[in-house]
């Protein structure tokens, strides 16, 4: 996962500096604030920087975002280390710059590269790994959340409901009690669901998401698109469980409506994805009537804090929006299946993989 707080956001500014000094007094490149440009200056590049954590590497270069990473350990380095592992990942970015994606990670154009800026095997082999890498947890509040969601497959309506409702109030709870999002509190990111365009059940499945208490971006790339789940850590490792069910969920709820109906035809499947969210999402808006005045209260104040922490992370954020034809017989089915959707732990498949990356 991505990792956010004001502290990181410094910390990435001052990584943002040292490259911008690598690339102008050691590499001898054109660098503005944001961007660096190739020898001939035709073409620039952007200085793109996020921390992880929950991966051994120090270090990697993100060809399909142009993106640089770098884990979270490396604020409590000494400044030489992060110096090497940065020069590191930037002969990464300039080696693909220069030759593309077909070049090996650490072949002869690399290693070529590291000996014209002079730069020894405390760079060239500077990312390689951590330590002592940071144990991946399986958080609690996840497995609860299973247990829940599970509950709400019931066909007994009252009970299915209930274990929804539960649901909701868990994740509630355990925001307030972590005070979510306060000053020095991380926030989390996550990556999912790769896919070519923002299609109509994309969109729908990050509406669903919404009601776990995350918020979502859909974040372009080289020739795709991701859904962004951004809140609390544990928030995200629900979203992103219930994203896995829904992609397979909706096609099947897709299906089954074609069975009784001559519903055919894109613009009717999307307009029947975007009618299941709603119902869904609506469902949820109903079980909150339930809550007490407290609850209410702290669902207004989190909320708010997923506004400012998206305006923390994308400080710059552009909002675009889509119009595409409507079949109201189709949206109206799917906001009724909607209402009767549950997240069914069964329909539950292998992660996809995510960005390739050049150099761990």
């Amino acid at each position: 996962m991505f990792v956010y707080s004001k502290k990181i956001i410094q910390f990435v500014e001052e990584i943002k500096q040292t490259i911008r000094e690598i690339l102008s007094r050691e590499v001898g490149l054109k660098v503005t604030q944001g961007r660096f440009y190739d020898r001939k200056e035709r073409s620039s590049y952007p200085i793109q920087v996020v921390i992880y954590n929950h991966k051994s590497q120090l270090g990697y270069f993100d060809p399909n975002f142009y993106e640089l990473g770098f884990h979270e350990g490396l604020m409590h380095s000494n400044g030489k280390q992060r110096g090497d592992v940065i020069r590191h990942e930037l002969a990464h970015y300039i080696t693909f710059i220069n030759y593309g994606e077909g070049v090996l990670p650490h072949g002869a154009e690399f290693k070529a590269f590291c000996q014209q800026m002079r730069w020894g095997e405390e760079v060239s082999k500077a990312s390689s790994c951590l330590d002592e890498p940071a144990p991946l947890e399986e958080s609690g509040i996840l497995r609860k959340v299973q247990k829940l969601l599970s509950l709400a497959t019931s066909r007994n309506q009252h009970e299915a409901e209930l274990a929804l409702s539960k649901s909701q109030q868990l994740l509630l709870k355990h925001n307030i009690d972590t005070r979510y999002v306060s000053d020095e509190e991380k926030i989390f990111l996550k990556r999912i669901l790769k896919q070519k365009q923002a299609t109509a059940k994309i969109r729908a499945i990050a509406k669903i998401l919404e009601t776990f208490f995350v918020s979502i971006v859909f974040h372009r790339g080289k020739g795709c698109i991701y859904l962004e789940i951004m809140g609390n850590k544990s928030n995200v490792e629900v979203a992103e469980y219930v994203a896995k069910v829904l992609q397979d969920e909706l096609d099947n709820l897709w299906s089954l409506a074609q069975q009784n109906t001559s519903l055919r035809g894109l613009i009717a499947k999307n307009s029947f994805f975007l009618g299941l969210a709603k119902g869904y999402c609506n469902k949820v808006q109903a079980l909150k009537k339930d809550y007490s005045s407290d609850m209410t209260h702290a669902v207004m104040v989190i909320e708010k804090q997923l506004i400012d922490a998206k305006e923390l992370i994308y400080p710059r954020l552009s909002y675009t929006t889509r119009r595409t034809g409507h079949c109201s017989t189709s949206s109206a089915l799917g906001e009724k299946m909607g209402r009767q959707l549950n997240i069914n732990p069964a329909c539950t498949h292998a992660p996809r993989e995510g960005p390739s990356l050049i150099n761990h």
